[in-house]
């Protein structure tokens, strides 16, 4: 087939031929059309050149919590969407707004049925999530977790977030240096699935043998008592842990629920007030955010172990990013780090803290 400056150029023989043969038409008349042809081609090259090139697709993680509306999880967007903007993708927040594993599995069923570029994941249960994290993985999308990790066989990545049983042991250690005499204590935790959560209570446990004190303690019946991420249920829980055990001497919280209704946590522990002060009553919780740093100053909590959201966000996306785009696998586990807030430092903390 011809290109285009051949039939031209075909053209222009035959009508010079025509031109030799009689046919009419002027030398002159011929090299016009000529010229204006090959101004037309000029153009047309031009033209297709500087027409921009199909953009570049834009990668889209998505970020999917046990519950958005979990306050604990708002620094992770944070850090996601600040990351994301550094890297030039997009960041995709979304989860179910309760703390139960089938709402989430339809989260991550319709993410895998769009086909996004990769997902990390807040397991609400370790091990139901796996058939879907499998999934995910056998359809080409990277699968990270992130605060909660996903039982053993799932596929995934990596773990990215704290490591939950020394985390554990550090609230287990601080309990004991909070209450020297020891005495019966409840724990509250969000989902009994929550492989993160079950984590903390194992660690809970062992830093009071690790404290030399495990004997002075005793855990009450039916603890650990689940809140499933309802801050109100959580402060209802203490309430009733208070009333039907009256010689209670402490309150772990292996997550931050309670604190988040600060006002109703005060009036739960108002009977308790004095007796922290002097030593002979002690809660201890998860996270360092601002209403639970502030609960701290006004005494109403002994110690917080702080965990780092933010950077889990912001590392989740850079796994996923570094992966696609350089075929990184991320390090497993990436540990993202504590903090250990008490009266001593928690002014410093304080003035660190977002709204």
């Amino acid at each position: 087939m011809l290109s285009r400056t051949g039939r031209m150029s075909r053209c222009v023989q035959g009508v010079a031929e025509n031109h030799r043969e009689g046919g009419g038409m002027m030398m002159q008349d011929v090299w016009r059309r000529l010229g204006i042809g090959l101004v037309t081609l000029v153009l047309i090259g031009s033209l297709a050149g500087a027409l921009p090139a199909r953009a570049a697709k834009v990668l889209t993680f998505a970020v999917v919590p046990k519950a958005i509306n979990n306050p604990f999880f708002n620094d992770v967007r944070r850090g996601c969407e600040a990351e994301a903007r550094k890297l030039g993708i997009r960041c995709e927040y979304t989860g179910p707004t309760v703390t139960e594993i089938q709402p989430q599995i339809q989260v991550l069923e319709a993410l895998i049925q769009r086909h996004v570029d990769g997902m990390a994941i807040s397991a609400v249960d370790g091990k139901a999530v796996v058939p879907v994290i499998k999934r995910a993985m056998a359809a080409g999308i990277p699968v990270v977790m992130f605060d909660a990790d996903a039982a053993p066989g799932s596929g995934r990545l990596a773990f990215i977030g704290t490591n939950n049983y020394r985390g554990g042991v550090a609230l287990g250690r601080a309990f004991a240096k909070g209450l020297p005499a020891g005495g019966r204590y409840a724990i509250i935790t969000g989902g009994l699935g929550a492989e993160n959560l079950n984590d903390r209570i194992r660690g809970v446990h062992d830093g009071l043998k690790e404290a030399g004190v495990a004997e002075k303690f005793m855990e009450v019946s039916g603890s650990p008592f689940p809140c499933n991420d309802d801050i109100n249920r959580a402060v209802q829980l203490i309430e009733q842990a208070i009333t039907a055990h009256p010689d209670l001497s402490g309150v772990v919280a292996v997550g931050g629920w309670p604190l988040f209704a600060p006002e109703a946590l005060k009036q739960a522990l108002k009977s308790k007030v004095e007796a922290m002060k002097s030593g002979k009553f002690a809660m201890v919780s998860f996270d360092t955010l601002k209403p639970e740093l502030q609960l701290l100053k006004a005494g109403y909590v002994t110690t917080l172990v702080g965990q780092r959201p933010y950077k889990m966000g912001a590392d989740s996306m850079d796994a996923l990013y570094d992966y696609l785009t350089k075929k990184v696998t991320p390090k497993d586990p990436t540990d993202t780090g504590l903090d250990i807030v008490d009266r001593s430092n928690v002014d410093r903390f304080l003035a660190n803290a977002g709204g």
